[in-house]
């Protein structure tokens, strides 16, 4: 563990926090007897880890993934909270269950709309509800070859309201998203490569986090500024009605008037002038 951390990192219960390597933060969603589903308890966590690496200069990049063979999370952890009081609510009322998740939604993530710092998702198993809104809300997906995803909520009178149909219709467009939605039929990994959900498929849950691992190396190498103006743009995309307005959002961010004042930008160009590697710094915006 790097011991450069501004902020210690907070203590965990329900996900495992490790280093693999300088500047990649690994969090492993640690509920196996559960297959990973998540307590509210548990969404709060996350939620609590995501603000930490947001705010972690050391940090560039994260992964989340599930402990074990079988499942990356198979949503929400739903016989746990309508047996238990953990959150000080015993209400199996889907309304007042709701009302209990973070602001940034499901495992901290699926609604989180104001993180610029890549999340890779190593999806090492089931992907179901919840867990499939979390890997659309990540920037890049690995998956292993008998990865399953679905949002079979309508399957259990309830609707995926944290994000995922959202984010889903602008991926996959209209119709195949009501098709997924409405049937709540599960998917491949290679049917969700056909369309556009996953980025690259591995042959077994043993080799998803060695996979995302090398993409994240792959970015650390380029400057975290850039990255994050990178990144916001391409949410701005997401966000705004048409392309004229979020490229006019892009260019006037705050992050675009500070860009061109960092050491990063400086340092990418002297470095192509000097014909040498550029040496990044954590970033300052």
């Amino acid at each position: 563990m790097s011991k450069n951390f501004n902020v210690p990192p907070p203590e965990t219960k329900y996900c495992i926090l490790t280093f693999p390597s300088p500047r990649i933060l690994l969090i492993t969603i640690n509920r196996p007897k559960q297959l990973n589903a998540l307590n509210l308890p548990a969404h709060f966590e996350l939620d609590g880890v995501f603000n930490w690496y947001n705010k972690e200069p050391e940090l560039w990049v994260a992964i989340i993934t599930g402990v074990g063979n079988k499942a990356f999370c198979v949503g929400q952890d739903l016989k746990s909270e309508f047996t238990s009081n953990e959150k000080g609510s015993s209400s199996n009322d889907d309304d007042s269950i709701l009302k209990n998740f973070p602001k940034s939604g499901f495992g901290g993530i699926s609604r989180r709309v104001d993180s610029l710092k890549p999340v890779i998702a190593a999806v090492n198993g089931f992907a179901i509800g919840g867990g499939m809104e979390i890997t659309l809300a990540c920037d890049i997906v690995v998956a292993a070859k008998n990865s399953i995803f679905s949002l079979p909520e309508v399957k259990r009178g309830i609707v995926a309201v944290n994000g995922g149909l959202t984010r889903l219709v602008r991926f996959i467009g209209y119709q195949r998203t009501c098709e997924l939605a409405f049937t709540g039929r599960n998917i491949s990994a290679k049917e969700c490569k056909e369309i556009g959900l996953v980025n690259k498929i591995v042959p077994t849950y043993k080799d998803v986090v060695p996979a995302a691992l090398k993409i994240a190396s792959e970015i650390i190498e380029n400057s975290p500024d850039a990255i994050k103006f990178s990144k916001q743009g391409i949410l701005y995309s997401l966000e705004s009605p048409s392309l004229t307005e979020a490229e006019r959002k892009h260019l006037t961010s705050d992050i675009a008037k500070k860009f061109y004042n960092q050491d990063n930008f400086k340092e990418g160009m002297l470095s192509f002038k000097e014909k040498r590697s550029p040496k990044w710094k954590n970033s300052k915006i």
